[in-house]
């Protein structure tokens, strides 16, 4: 089966002879591997005349005959338009059959035919059994022609017959692998990026846009680790509460609610470090990992945080909305396991929330 590839080549650029490699000297190179001579072209040229040419239409027909005996190929052929279109595409194919088989135009033509069934995902077993069939076509129409009474001419016939298939495979296996490694690399690039995407999504709260309470989590006992192994390795921790957050949804509303969830991020995000990590734990409640080697700057950034906050106004629908965040802080200890650091600093807030909010205590 031929996918109509536009032939013959006009144009003076031959594109897929350059992504496939092609220049003369790698033409002539597989020229010679095919064995193919100057006897072979005057050969095809020969019969092309004197048998393709003239049992050209009985060729087509068998061709396709034998294709619509395949269950698969009727995936391709699906009605009897485009089956007309493909016996007129393949009667151009059988007319420059072997013609001037050295030139680029002959080697961009084949390329553009296997591009042509990648792109239609032609399994490559039909594509290699239709050119296994128009191959024995070819021979029985020179057998039957007025050169079979010459047993040497028609051996001589087949061998360059022959040869011209196997060029012409080699050149559509080329440019059919060629657009299939492109397909898996798009598709490879899809993937990458669809895992990026979920990465992403997997790292980062869907509200806010801060760390996720898995990630973050996930640094922190990876942080501990990295204490446990080396005690000089300092940081610190703090939960975050917003106080009061109820009064917000039920006041204002939930969406409310969730645009000043997102704008105090926005603004925790804008306070803090490249080096700090700043999810949400859950609801309201924020943790924070400050990478310090001096724990009483890190409570000093803590605090200028709350202070900001506590000052902070935010305009939402038309709302002047303040609140005032509590915080518990501590230290990591060497032998701290994720469960003991996070209700030590839960304990923490939790004092200062009983002791009025709008405070940092440290445990």
């Amino acid at each position: 089966m031929t996918i109509n590839c536009n032939h013959p080549v006009t144009s003076a650029e031959f594109i897929l002879c350059q992504k496939c490699g092609f220049n003369q000297e790698t033409i002539n190179d597989r020229i010679d591997q095919m064995g193919l001579t100057a006897h072979d072209k005057h050969r095809i040229k020969v019969l092309s005349v004197e048998v393709f040419q003239l049992r050209s239409t009985e060729i087509i027909d068998k061709f396709y005959d034998f294709l619509l005996q395949q269950k698969e190929m009727k995936k391709y052929i699906k009605n009897d338009e485009s089956l007309t279109r493909l016996k007129i595409t393949q009667s151009e194919y059988l007319a420059h059959f072997g013609a001037n088989f050295d030139s680029l135009d002959y080697f961009e033509y084949r390329l553009r035919i296997g591009i042509a069934h990648a792109r239609i995902q032609l399994p490559l077993h039909l594509y290699l059994a239709a050119f296994t069939q128009i191959q024995i076509l070819l021979q029985n129409a020179v057998l039957n022609s007025s050169l079979g009474e010459d047993s040497e001419l028609i051996a001589d016939c087949y061998a360059s017959i022959a040869r011209i298939i196997m060029l012409d495979i080699s050149l559509a296996v080329d440019s059919y692998n060629h657009m299939t490694l492109i397909t898996l690399s798009s598709s490879v690039e899809k993937l990458e990026h669809q895992k990026d995407s979920l990465t992403n999504q997997l790292m980062h709260d869907s509200l806010t846009g801060v760390l996720s309470r898995a990630y973050i989590l996930d640094v922190l006992h990876k942080q501990l680790g990295k204490k446990q192994r080396d005690n000089k390795f300092v940081f610190s921790l703090a939960l975050i509460d917003i106080d009061h957050f109820k009064n917000i949804n039920d006041q204002y509303g939930h969406p409310v609610g969730d645009q000043v969830l997102q704008q105090f991020c926005k603004t925790v995000q804008s306070a803090i470090r490249q080096q700090d990590y700043f999810g949400r734990y859950g609801g309201e409640e924020f943790l924070l990992m400050i990478n310090d080697a001096d724990s009483n700057n890190a409570l000093i950034q803590v605090e200028r945080i709350r202070i900001l906050i506590a000052k902070q106004s935010y305009k939402i629908n038309k709302h002047a909305i303040q609140f005032t965040i509590s915080i518990g802080f501590s230290q990591a200890k060497q032998n701290d396991s994720v469960d003991e650091f996070i209700e030590r600093v839960d304990s923490a807030l939790y004092k200062a929330k009983s002791a009025g909010r709008n405070q940092t205590v440290t445990a």
